[in-house]
């Protein structure tokens, strides 16, 4: 495929949000950030002035005006790719279970994928359908393995996985894996006819898995997926990656899964060592991007900014992130997930010609 002529980068992060109580503070998360929470700078709009590519930063409310019930991710990626409010249409989740025929309804009427000529979906799908964890977008693609098989025959760092009892071994693990099968964003590229990627994919370069530097796969005796492992990366490994393949999509998608896993540990500093690892992928797509290339970067819910306090994603804004032309004033239209939908659309490139 032969380069286009402008491209936008969609960056996703699972389990991001707002620190409460200020990021500047000694105890925060973010305190030791390097650009994407400038010290000593608040307001409504706050500039990021020490990014390769200038930009700014918005809390955008994945919320709504009902706090009853709880925020999931498929609730913000629905409105993200549908240009609709998913928590408007259907609420925070209460009880057991979401309405995902409602969410398909919702792309099916409108698909961030589909308002763009050359998109990609750069994360890479599990390779096995693990029914215990319950349905997945992509089934059909993929063979099927049981519990029992799982616990008879897979090893997480050099154990057998466990999912009951005291000495449970890799079950949050294996499950912040898979869950890529389970995105509503998945169904979303397979509506618009996106190809979805591999691992095999990600042994050649092409892809990226949610764990953006496969750290988390080689703890896994993934032979028994019928699968060769996958390349250790860096984050600017990962990067370099992902900006090669923007340069031949005018539209990348791509979602970084760990901190979700790191939120539920309780455990700061590998909090921080996570969010510095994000900081160093930002840091390293914007080195790698033209400046008049669009980059945002958002959150689907928050977590990690208060792991210690909250044992569920706690209601608070989400950061979002813009560099490029215009930064500032994109931000400013970020308040809600679907106003990503209507900023992105503008710069599809066979919109902008018109």
């Amino acid at each position: 495929m032969s380069p286009v002529s402008r491209s936008t980068i969609l960056l996703a992060l699972d389990s991001v949000g707002i620190d409460p109580l200020g990021h500047d503070r000694p105890e925060s998360v973010y305190a030791e950030s390097r650009f994407l929470f400038p010290r000593g700078k608040q307001g409504d709009v706050v500039p990021i002035n020490d990014a390769p590519i200038p930009g700014a930063l918005v809390a955008t409310d994945v919320i709504g005006n009902d706090p009853r019930g709880a925020i999931e991710c498929a609730l913000t990626y629905t409105s993200i790719f549908s240009g609709q409010s998913a928590v408007d249409r259907h609420g925070l989740m209460r009880g057991l279970g979401l309405k995902e025929g409602l969410f398909k309804q919702l792309i099916a009427d409108a698909n961030l994928f589909r308002q763009f000529d050359h998109p990609c979906l750069l994360n890479a799908i599990f390779p096995a359908h693990l029914s215990f964890f319950g349905s997945s977008h992509v089934e059909d693609l993929l063979p099927r393995v049981d519990r029992q098989a799982v616990e008879t025959g897979l090893r997480y760092r050099g154990r057998a996985v466990q999912f009951k009892g005291t000495d449970k071994n890799g079950f949050a693990e294996l499950f912040t894996l898979a869950e890529i099968n389970q995105n509503i964003f998945v169904h979303a590229a397979r509506e618009a006819g996106v190809r979805l990627n591999t691992w095999q994919d990600v042994r050649d370069g092409r892809a990226l898995t949610s764990t953006m530097t496969h750290e988390l796969e080689a703890e896994f005796h993934v032979e028994f997926f019928d699968e060769e492992p996958l390349p250790v990366h860096t984050p600017g490994a990962a990067a370099r990656i992902l900006t090669a393949q923007a340069q031949r999509h005018d539209f990348t998608f791509y979602k970084y899964q760990i901190p979700d896993l790191v939120s539920h540990t309780g455990n700061l500093e590998l909090a921080r060592r996570v969010f510095s690892i994000i900081e160093d992928f930002v840091e390293a797509v914007l080195q790698g991007t033209d400046p008049d290339t669009i980059v945002i970067v958002t959150s689907d819910h928050g977590h990690l900014e208060q792991l210690a306090t909250s044992h569920a994603h706690p209601k608070t804004r989400v950061p979002t992130w813009c560099f490029g032309p215009d930064a500032a004033h994109n931000a400013a239209r970020l308040r809600r997930p679907e106003d990503l939908f209507h900023v992105l659309v503008e710069f599809a490139p066979r919109l902008s010609v018109a």
